[in-house]
């Protein structure tokens, strides 16, 4: 048993990802001699804080996974698991399997990270900023960035505007988000019990009153979900080599 908590980071890569205007899942897709897939499990895996890795994959695309990340595996521990029919619950089957393994491993504290595999540009500044801030506070914590743009709240309809919300107290949110690995499955186990679901995995700590802390996050660390954000993460990839 250490004093230095355990980092379970938790790949969510199950999801089908045809919005991007392909065929296949748009985590292979290639940019610039990577897929996003591999682009995002080297930023998350290979990160010094991270000492274990989960990946939450589809059944049929188990083996194409395992094949493209079998050169991480031999720096970082990987398991895989089954995946879920929605982002929510894919992460709490991943959050069962870190579970399972901090209870083998008997450490003191253990700290869940969970990302989306299509944000394939995470810093390790971001990761560092995550991990620090859920060590030392204990908060749930998540990367963010205030919205370029003048923000306004529309009514029920979506029709017409009701009010200016200030943009610095507006948060684009991103990933990794994560807690303590306890905290974050109870969330998840709540949120299963009463059938509630959420977009995120701050909102559902939100939902049982744990503090939840935002980090800065970057424009980098976008999201690819359609064919129009290809130029940009090709851009990103091109003039951020360490990304």
């Amino acid at each position: 048993m250490t004093d230095t908590p355990q980092v379970f980071a938790i790949l969510l890569a199950a999801g089908s990802g045809r919005r991007v205007g392909h065929t296949e899942n748009k985590l292979f897709l290639d940019i610039l001699g990577r897929t996003i897939l591999e682009r995002a499990a080297r930023r998350l895996f290979l990160h010094p804080r991270v000492t274990q890795g989960i990946v939450v994959i589809s059944e049929d695309e188990k083996m194409r996974v395992r094949s493209l990340l079998e050169v991480i595996s031999t720096e970082v521990p990987l398991v895989f698991v089954k995946g879920g029919k929605t982002r929510q619950e894919s992460a709490y089957l991943g959050l069962l399997q870190a579970s399972k393994m901090a209870r083998e491993k008997k450490e003191s504290r253990n700290i869940a990270l969970i990302h989306d595999a299509a944000r394939c540009f995470v810093s390790d500044r971001i990761i560092q900023d995550v991990v620090d801030t859920i060590v030392n506070e204990r908060v749930g914590a998540a990367p963010a960035i205030t919205p370029p743009d003048t923000t306004r709240l529309l009514d029920e309809k979506g029709l017409y505007v009701k009010k200016t919300l200030p943009r610095e107290r507006v948060a684009l949110m991103q990933t990794p988000q994560g807690a303590d690995l306890d905290v974050l499955l109870q969330a998840l186990e709540i949120a299963k019990t009463k059938d509630v679901q959420a977009t995120d995995d701050l909102e559902l700590l939100i939902r049982i009153g744990y503090p939840v802390k935002l980090v800065s996050g970057e424009v980098e660390n976008m999201k690819v979900t359609v064919k129009e954000d290809l130029p940009l993460a090709s851009f990103f990839a091109e003039s951020h080599p360490h990304l």
